[in-house]
């Protein structure tokens, strides 16, 4: 009884160690941007909500410069009449340039160590200046560009083909031998905030992209999903688009043990319903929905080993193929998968159901 009086006491003294913060004494960042001048210097971005009664949506965007993006706060910190804070940022986004110039591992080294940073802040690279991009507002909506932008890559996670991401995931991969890993991609279009697909990382540096077109196979390819769509022409007289929408996708993967023949099969499985298509067919026909799935099957076996080819040349493994051959292969060192991975041979291999024909028209 007498030490849990000694604890109760205790209490209160070790709350006092942490430094307390009133919401209305400091700014709340809800998005940070990074671009890199041609004199190397380093612009920061801060975006921070306005709370005012009656008005929704007001924000203010704080810059500042430096040589290196931890300082960067602080420089923008002593422009406001509060202390800019990051226990709310939802997204950071990162211009390819500097991505290019100064490389992911000392851009979110920072990061990583910001105690204010959850681990499931988004990480994302713009095409273009991210000065251009902040300072557009997001269409139909008043929330902020930071706001907006977390809600879409969500959106795309939970019922698009934007793959899994957050700060902790890319950390997660990019720590891993070899270092692959992928962030989503944003661009300006019409001056309109649009997805332009996925950006690829080799160890330090952003050096390919998976475009829009590409992104449900390449989600498929590195995760299971239950939600996505795919659009593909059928070969006939009409050349008609077809609309599948995923219930359910992913894939497994057969690996050989064979030193003197390596070779991995992936085997891509995708149910779905057909969403839309533009002929007037009925597609509750059994006959065309074997040849809906077969065309099906043809065209993401092509696209896929179309990506597979350019990330064996590349020498990039996004997928994590090379986890996966080291758990057939115990023996085998990272050095000896850089000798064999880009003329490893890797199968593709697809199903396609249908399972429902939703709109025939």
């Amino acid at each position: 009884m007498r030490k849990l009086f000694l604890v109760i006491l205790a209490f209160p003294l070790l709350c006092s160690c942490a430094e307390p913060r009133v919401v209305d004494e400091v700014d709340m960042s809800q998005a940070i941007g990074y671009d890199i001048r041609k004199d190397k210097i380093i612009e920061g971005m801060f975006i921070i909500p306005i709370f005012q009664q009656d008005k929704m949506g007001m924000y203010q965007i704080l810059t500042g410069t430096s040589t290196t993006t931890s300082d960067v706060q602080a420089i923008v910190s002593k422009k406001a009449d509060k202390p800019v804070m990051l226990g709310q940022t939802r997204i950071v986004l990162f211009s390819e340039k500097i991505v290019h110039e100064i490389g992911m591992t000392e851009l979110t080294d920072y990061l990583y160590r910001e105690p204010q940073l959850g681990n499931r802040v988004f990480l994302a690279i713009v095409e273009g200046k991210v000065k251009d991009f902040v300072n557009t507002k997001p269409p139909n909506t008043n929330v902020n560009i930071g706001v907006y932008l977390s809600d879409l890559i969500n959106q795309q996670i939970e019922t698009g083909n934007g793959p899994d991401t957050n700060l902790h995931l890319f950390l997660g991969n990019s720590l891993e031998p070899g270092g692959d890993s992928f962030l989503p991609l944003f661009k300006l279009i019409n001056k309109e905030v649009a997805v332009s697909g996925v950006a690829l990382f080799h160890e330090n540096k952003m050096v390919s992209k998976v475009r829009t077109d590409d992104m449900f196979i390449f989600k498929t390819l590195v995760q299971n999903h239950r939600r996505g769509i795919y659009k593909f022409k059928l070969k006939d007289k009409k050349s008609s688009d077809i609309v599948v929408e995923s219930i359910r996708s992913g894939s497994s993967f057969d690996v050989s043990s064979s030193e003197r023949n390596p070779s991995i099969t992936i085997k891509l499985k995708i149910k779905g319903q057909i969403k839309e298509s533009m002929r007037s067919d009925n597609l509750t026909n059994r006959k065309m929905i074997k040849k809906i799935e077969k065309e099906m099957e043809d065209d993401i076996t092509k696209q896929a080993n179309r990506l597979i080819k350019d990330f064996q040349k590349k020498s990039l493994d996004p997928i994590g193929l090379n986890e996966k051959y080291h758990a057939k292969n115990k023996k085998m060192t990272y050095e000896q998968w850089r000798k064999i991975y880009p003329m490893m041979d890797i199968k593709i291999e697809t199903k396609v159901d249908i399972l429902q024909t939703g709109v025939s028209e």
